[in-house]
């Protein structure tokens, strides 16, 4: 009995001795090695160098001209021919130079939005699978703990069988619940190794290396979680593409006034004289072409203020529901691990102690067994349902931005 019971609570009390002496990866090592990896880094480096030199360019002053011009040239001579040549320079005003650069610096600002909420899906999907393979690392020593326990009531069992204190089909149940039990080890293992193929291809690690944390997996946060401290990472992305829509109508605005270029040169007289040329010139503005671009700037930053209140309004229900799909996970958990399983526990210790004094039959064992054996499965998938409610309430409050923002 004691033997048995020992097997049975590694199954929620120690992992697997050989995820001890292997180097870990954790959770946090894991993204990391997942973005640094991803070919994300070199597209958004990329977009963010031609962003920058978008910038650059924005902070220019207009290009001057230089112009050159022959008049008075007729069939009399070329005494009174005449050739200017200006220097003309375009004056910009109504702030248009800060503008555009405020508009290049809000598509850098979406940019960078844009590439944390990709390597914050990315984080998500690397906690997932990290998650998995947790859960499958506690199901195999859940499984182990079955057969070993399985085993050794086989055994008993057969030695009441070769007594004559119990019937030939008790032994062989017996042996057919080793046998069950063997099989869900070995598909407990592969699950495994498929779980750590999975995450390997995220990693790049080769699988055979791959181990996770699994120390503090049954542990969950008890206090409640407070919904006014989870903001929603993905709104900055939306609050950058409000800022680019205030720049560009500004920038639309500064485009309404007009700008004159001035211009100076000398001219030259076919007698050989020389003058100075210095003028100015201003564009007449289009007003019905100014105010339908300022018009169509004003909707865009209404559409953007739309959107961010849709997008504000939805991410905060998701959030919510994100909170207490963990909050009801680990209630049920809880009330697993401090109910039925020790309930569980004692069913299984009082049938095991009459079984031995002949009050009871194999069966009445081996219902237990199972009993015990499902309410320890239903507490670790109790467990995982958890850990997986917590992957969605950090991607949505974006708990690893700040580690994937410094990759």
């Amino acid at each position: 009995m004691n033997a048995i019971s020992r097997a049975a609570l590694l199954a929620v009390t120690v992992m697997s001795a050989n995820a001890a002496q292997a180097q870990s990866l954790t959770l946090e090592e894991a993204i990391e090695q997942s973005v640094s990896s991803s070919p994300q880094g070199a597209a958004t480096a990329a977009r963010i160098e031609g962003l920058n030199a978008a910038r650059a360019a924005a902070d220019t002053r207009p290009a001057a001209t230089i112009e050159g011009s022959v008049e008075n040239i007729g069939t009399g001579g070329f005494n009174q021919f005449q050739i200017d040549g200006t220097y003309n320079q375009r004056l910009e005003r109504g702030g248009k130079r800060q503008a555009r650069i405020e508009l290049a610096e809000g598509e850098i600002g979406i940019a960078q939005a844009e590439a944390l909420v990709r390597r914050l899906d990315l984080a998500r999907q690397v906690q997932e699978l990290y998650v998995e393979t947790q859960a499958a690392a506690l199901d195999l020593e859940l499984a182990r703990s079955r057969v070993e326990i399985a085993g050794a009531l086989q055994s008993e069992v057969q030695r009441r069988v070769d007594g004559a204190r119990d019937p030939l089909f008790a032994g062989t149940r017996a042996r057919t619940e080793l046998a069950e039990a063997e099989v869900d080890l070995e598909l407990a293992e592969h699950a495994l190794d498929a779980a750590r193929a999975r995450l390997a291809l995220l990693t790049g690690i080769d699988p055979a290396e791959v181990t996770v944390v699994t120390e503090g997996f049954l542990q969950m946060e008890t206090s409640p979680i407070e919904l006014r401290d989870l903001p929603s990472i993905d709104l900055a992305l939306y609050e950058a593409r409000r800022g680019r829509a205030d720049a560009n109508y500004r920038l639309q605005e500064a485009y309404s006034r007009t700008d004159p270029t001035v211009y100076a040169g000398p001219r030259v007289f076919g007698s050989g004289d020389v003058a100075v040329v210095a003028g100015f010139s201003v564009p007449l503005p289009n007003r019905a072409l100014n105010r339908a671009n300022i018009d169509r700037a004003a909707a865009e930053q209404r559409q953007v203020e739309a959107d961010l209140a849709v997008e504000r309004f939805q991410r905060q229900r998701e959030v919510a529901l994100a909170a207490e799909r963990v909050e009801e996970a680990r209630h049920e958990a809880e009330a697993i691990q401090s109910r039925v399983i020790p309930s569980a526990e004692q069913t299984l210790r009082e049938v095991r102690a009459g079984y031995n004094r002949g009050g009871f039959t194999f069966l009445d064992v081996s219902t237990a067994q199972s009993a015990l054996h499902d309410a320890r499965v239903r507490f670790v998938e109790a467990v995982s349902e958890y850990h997986e409610a917590k992957v969605e309430l950090d991607r949505l409050t974006g708990r690893f931005a700040d580690l994937v923002g410094r990759i």
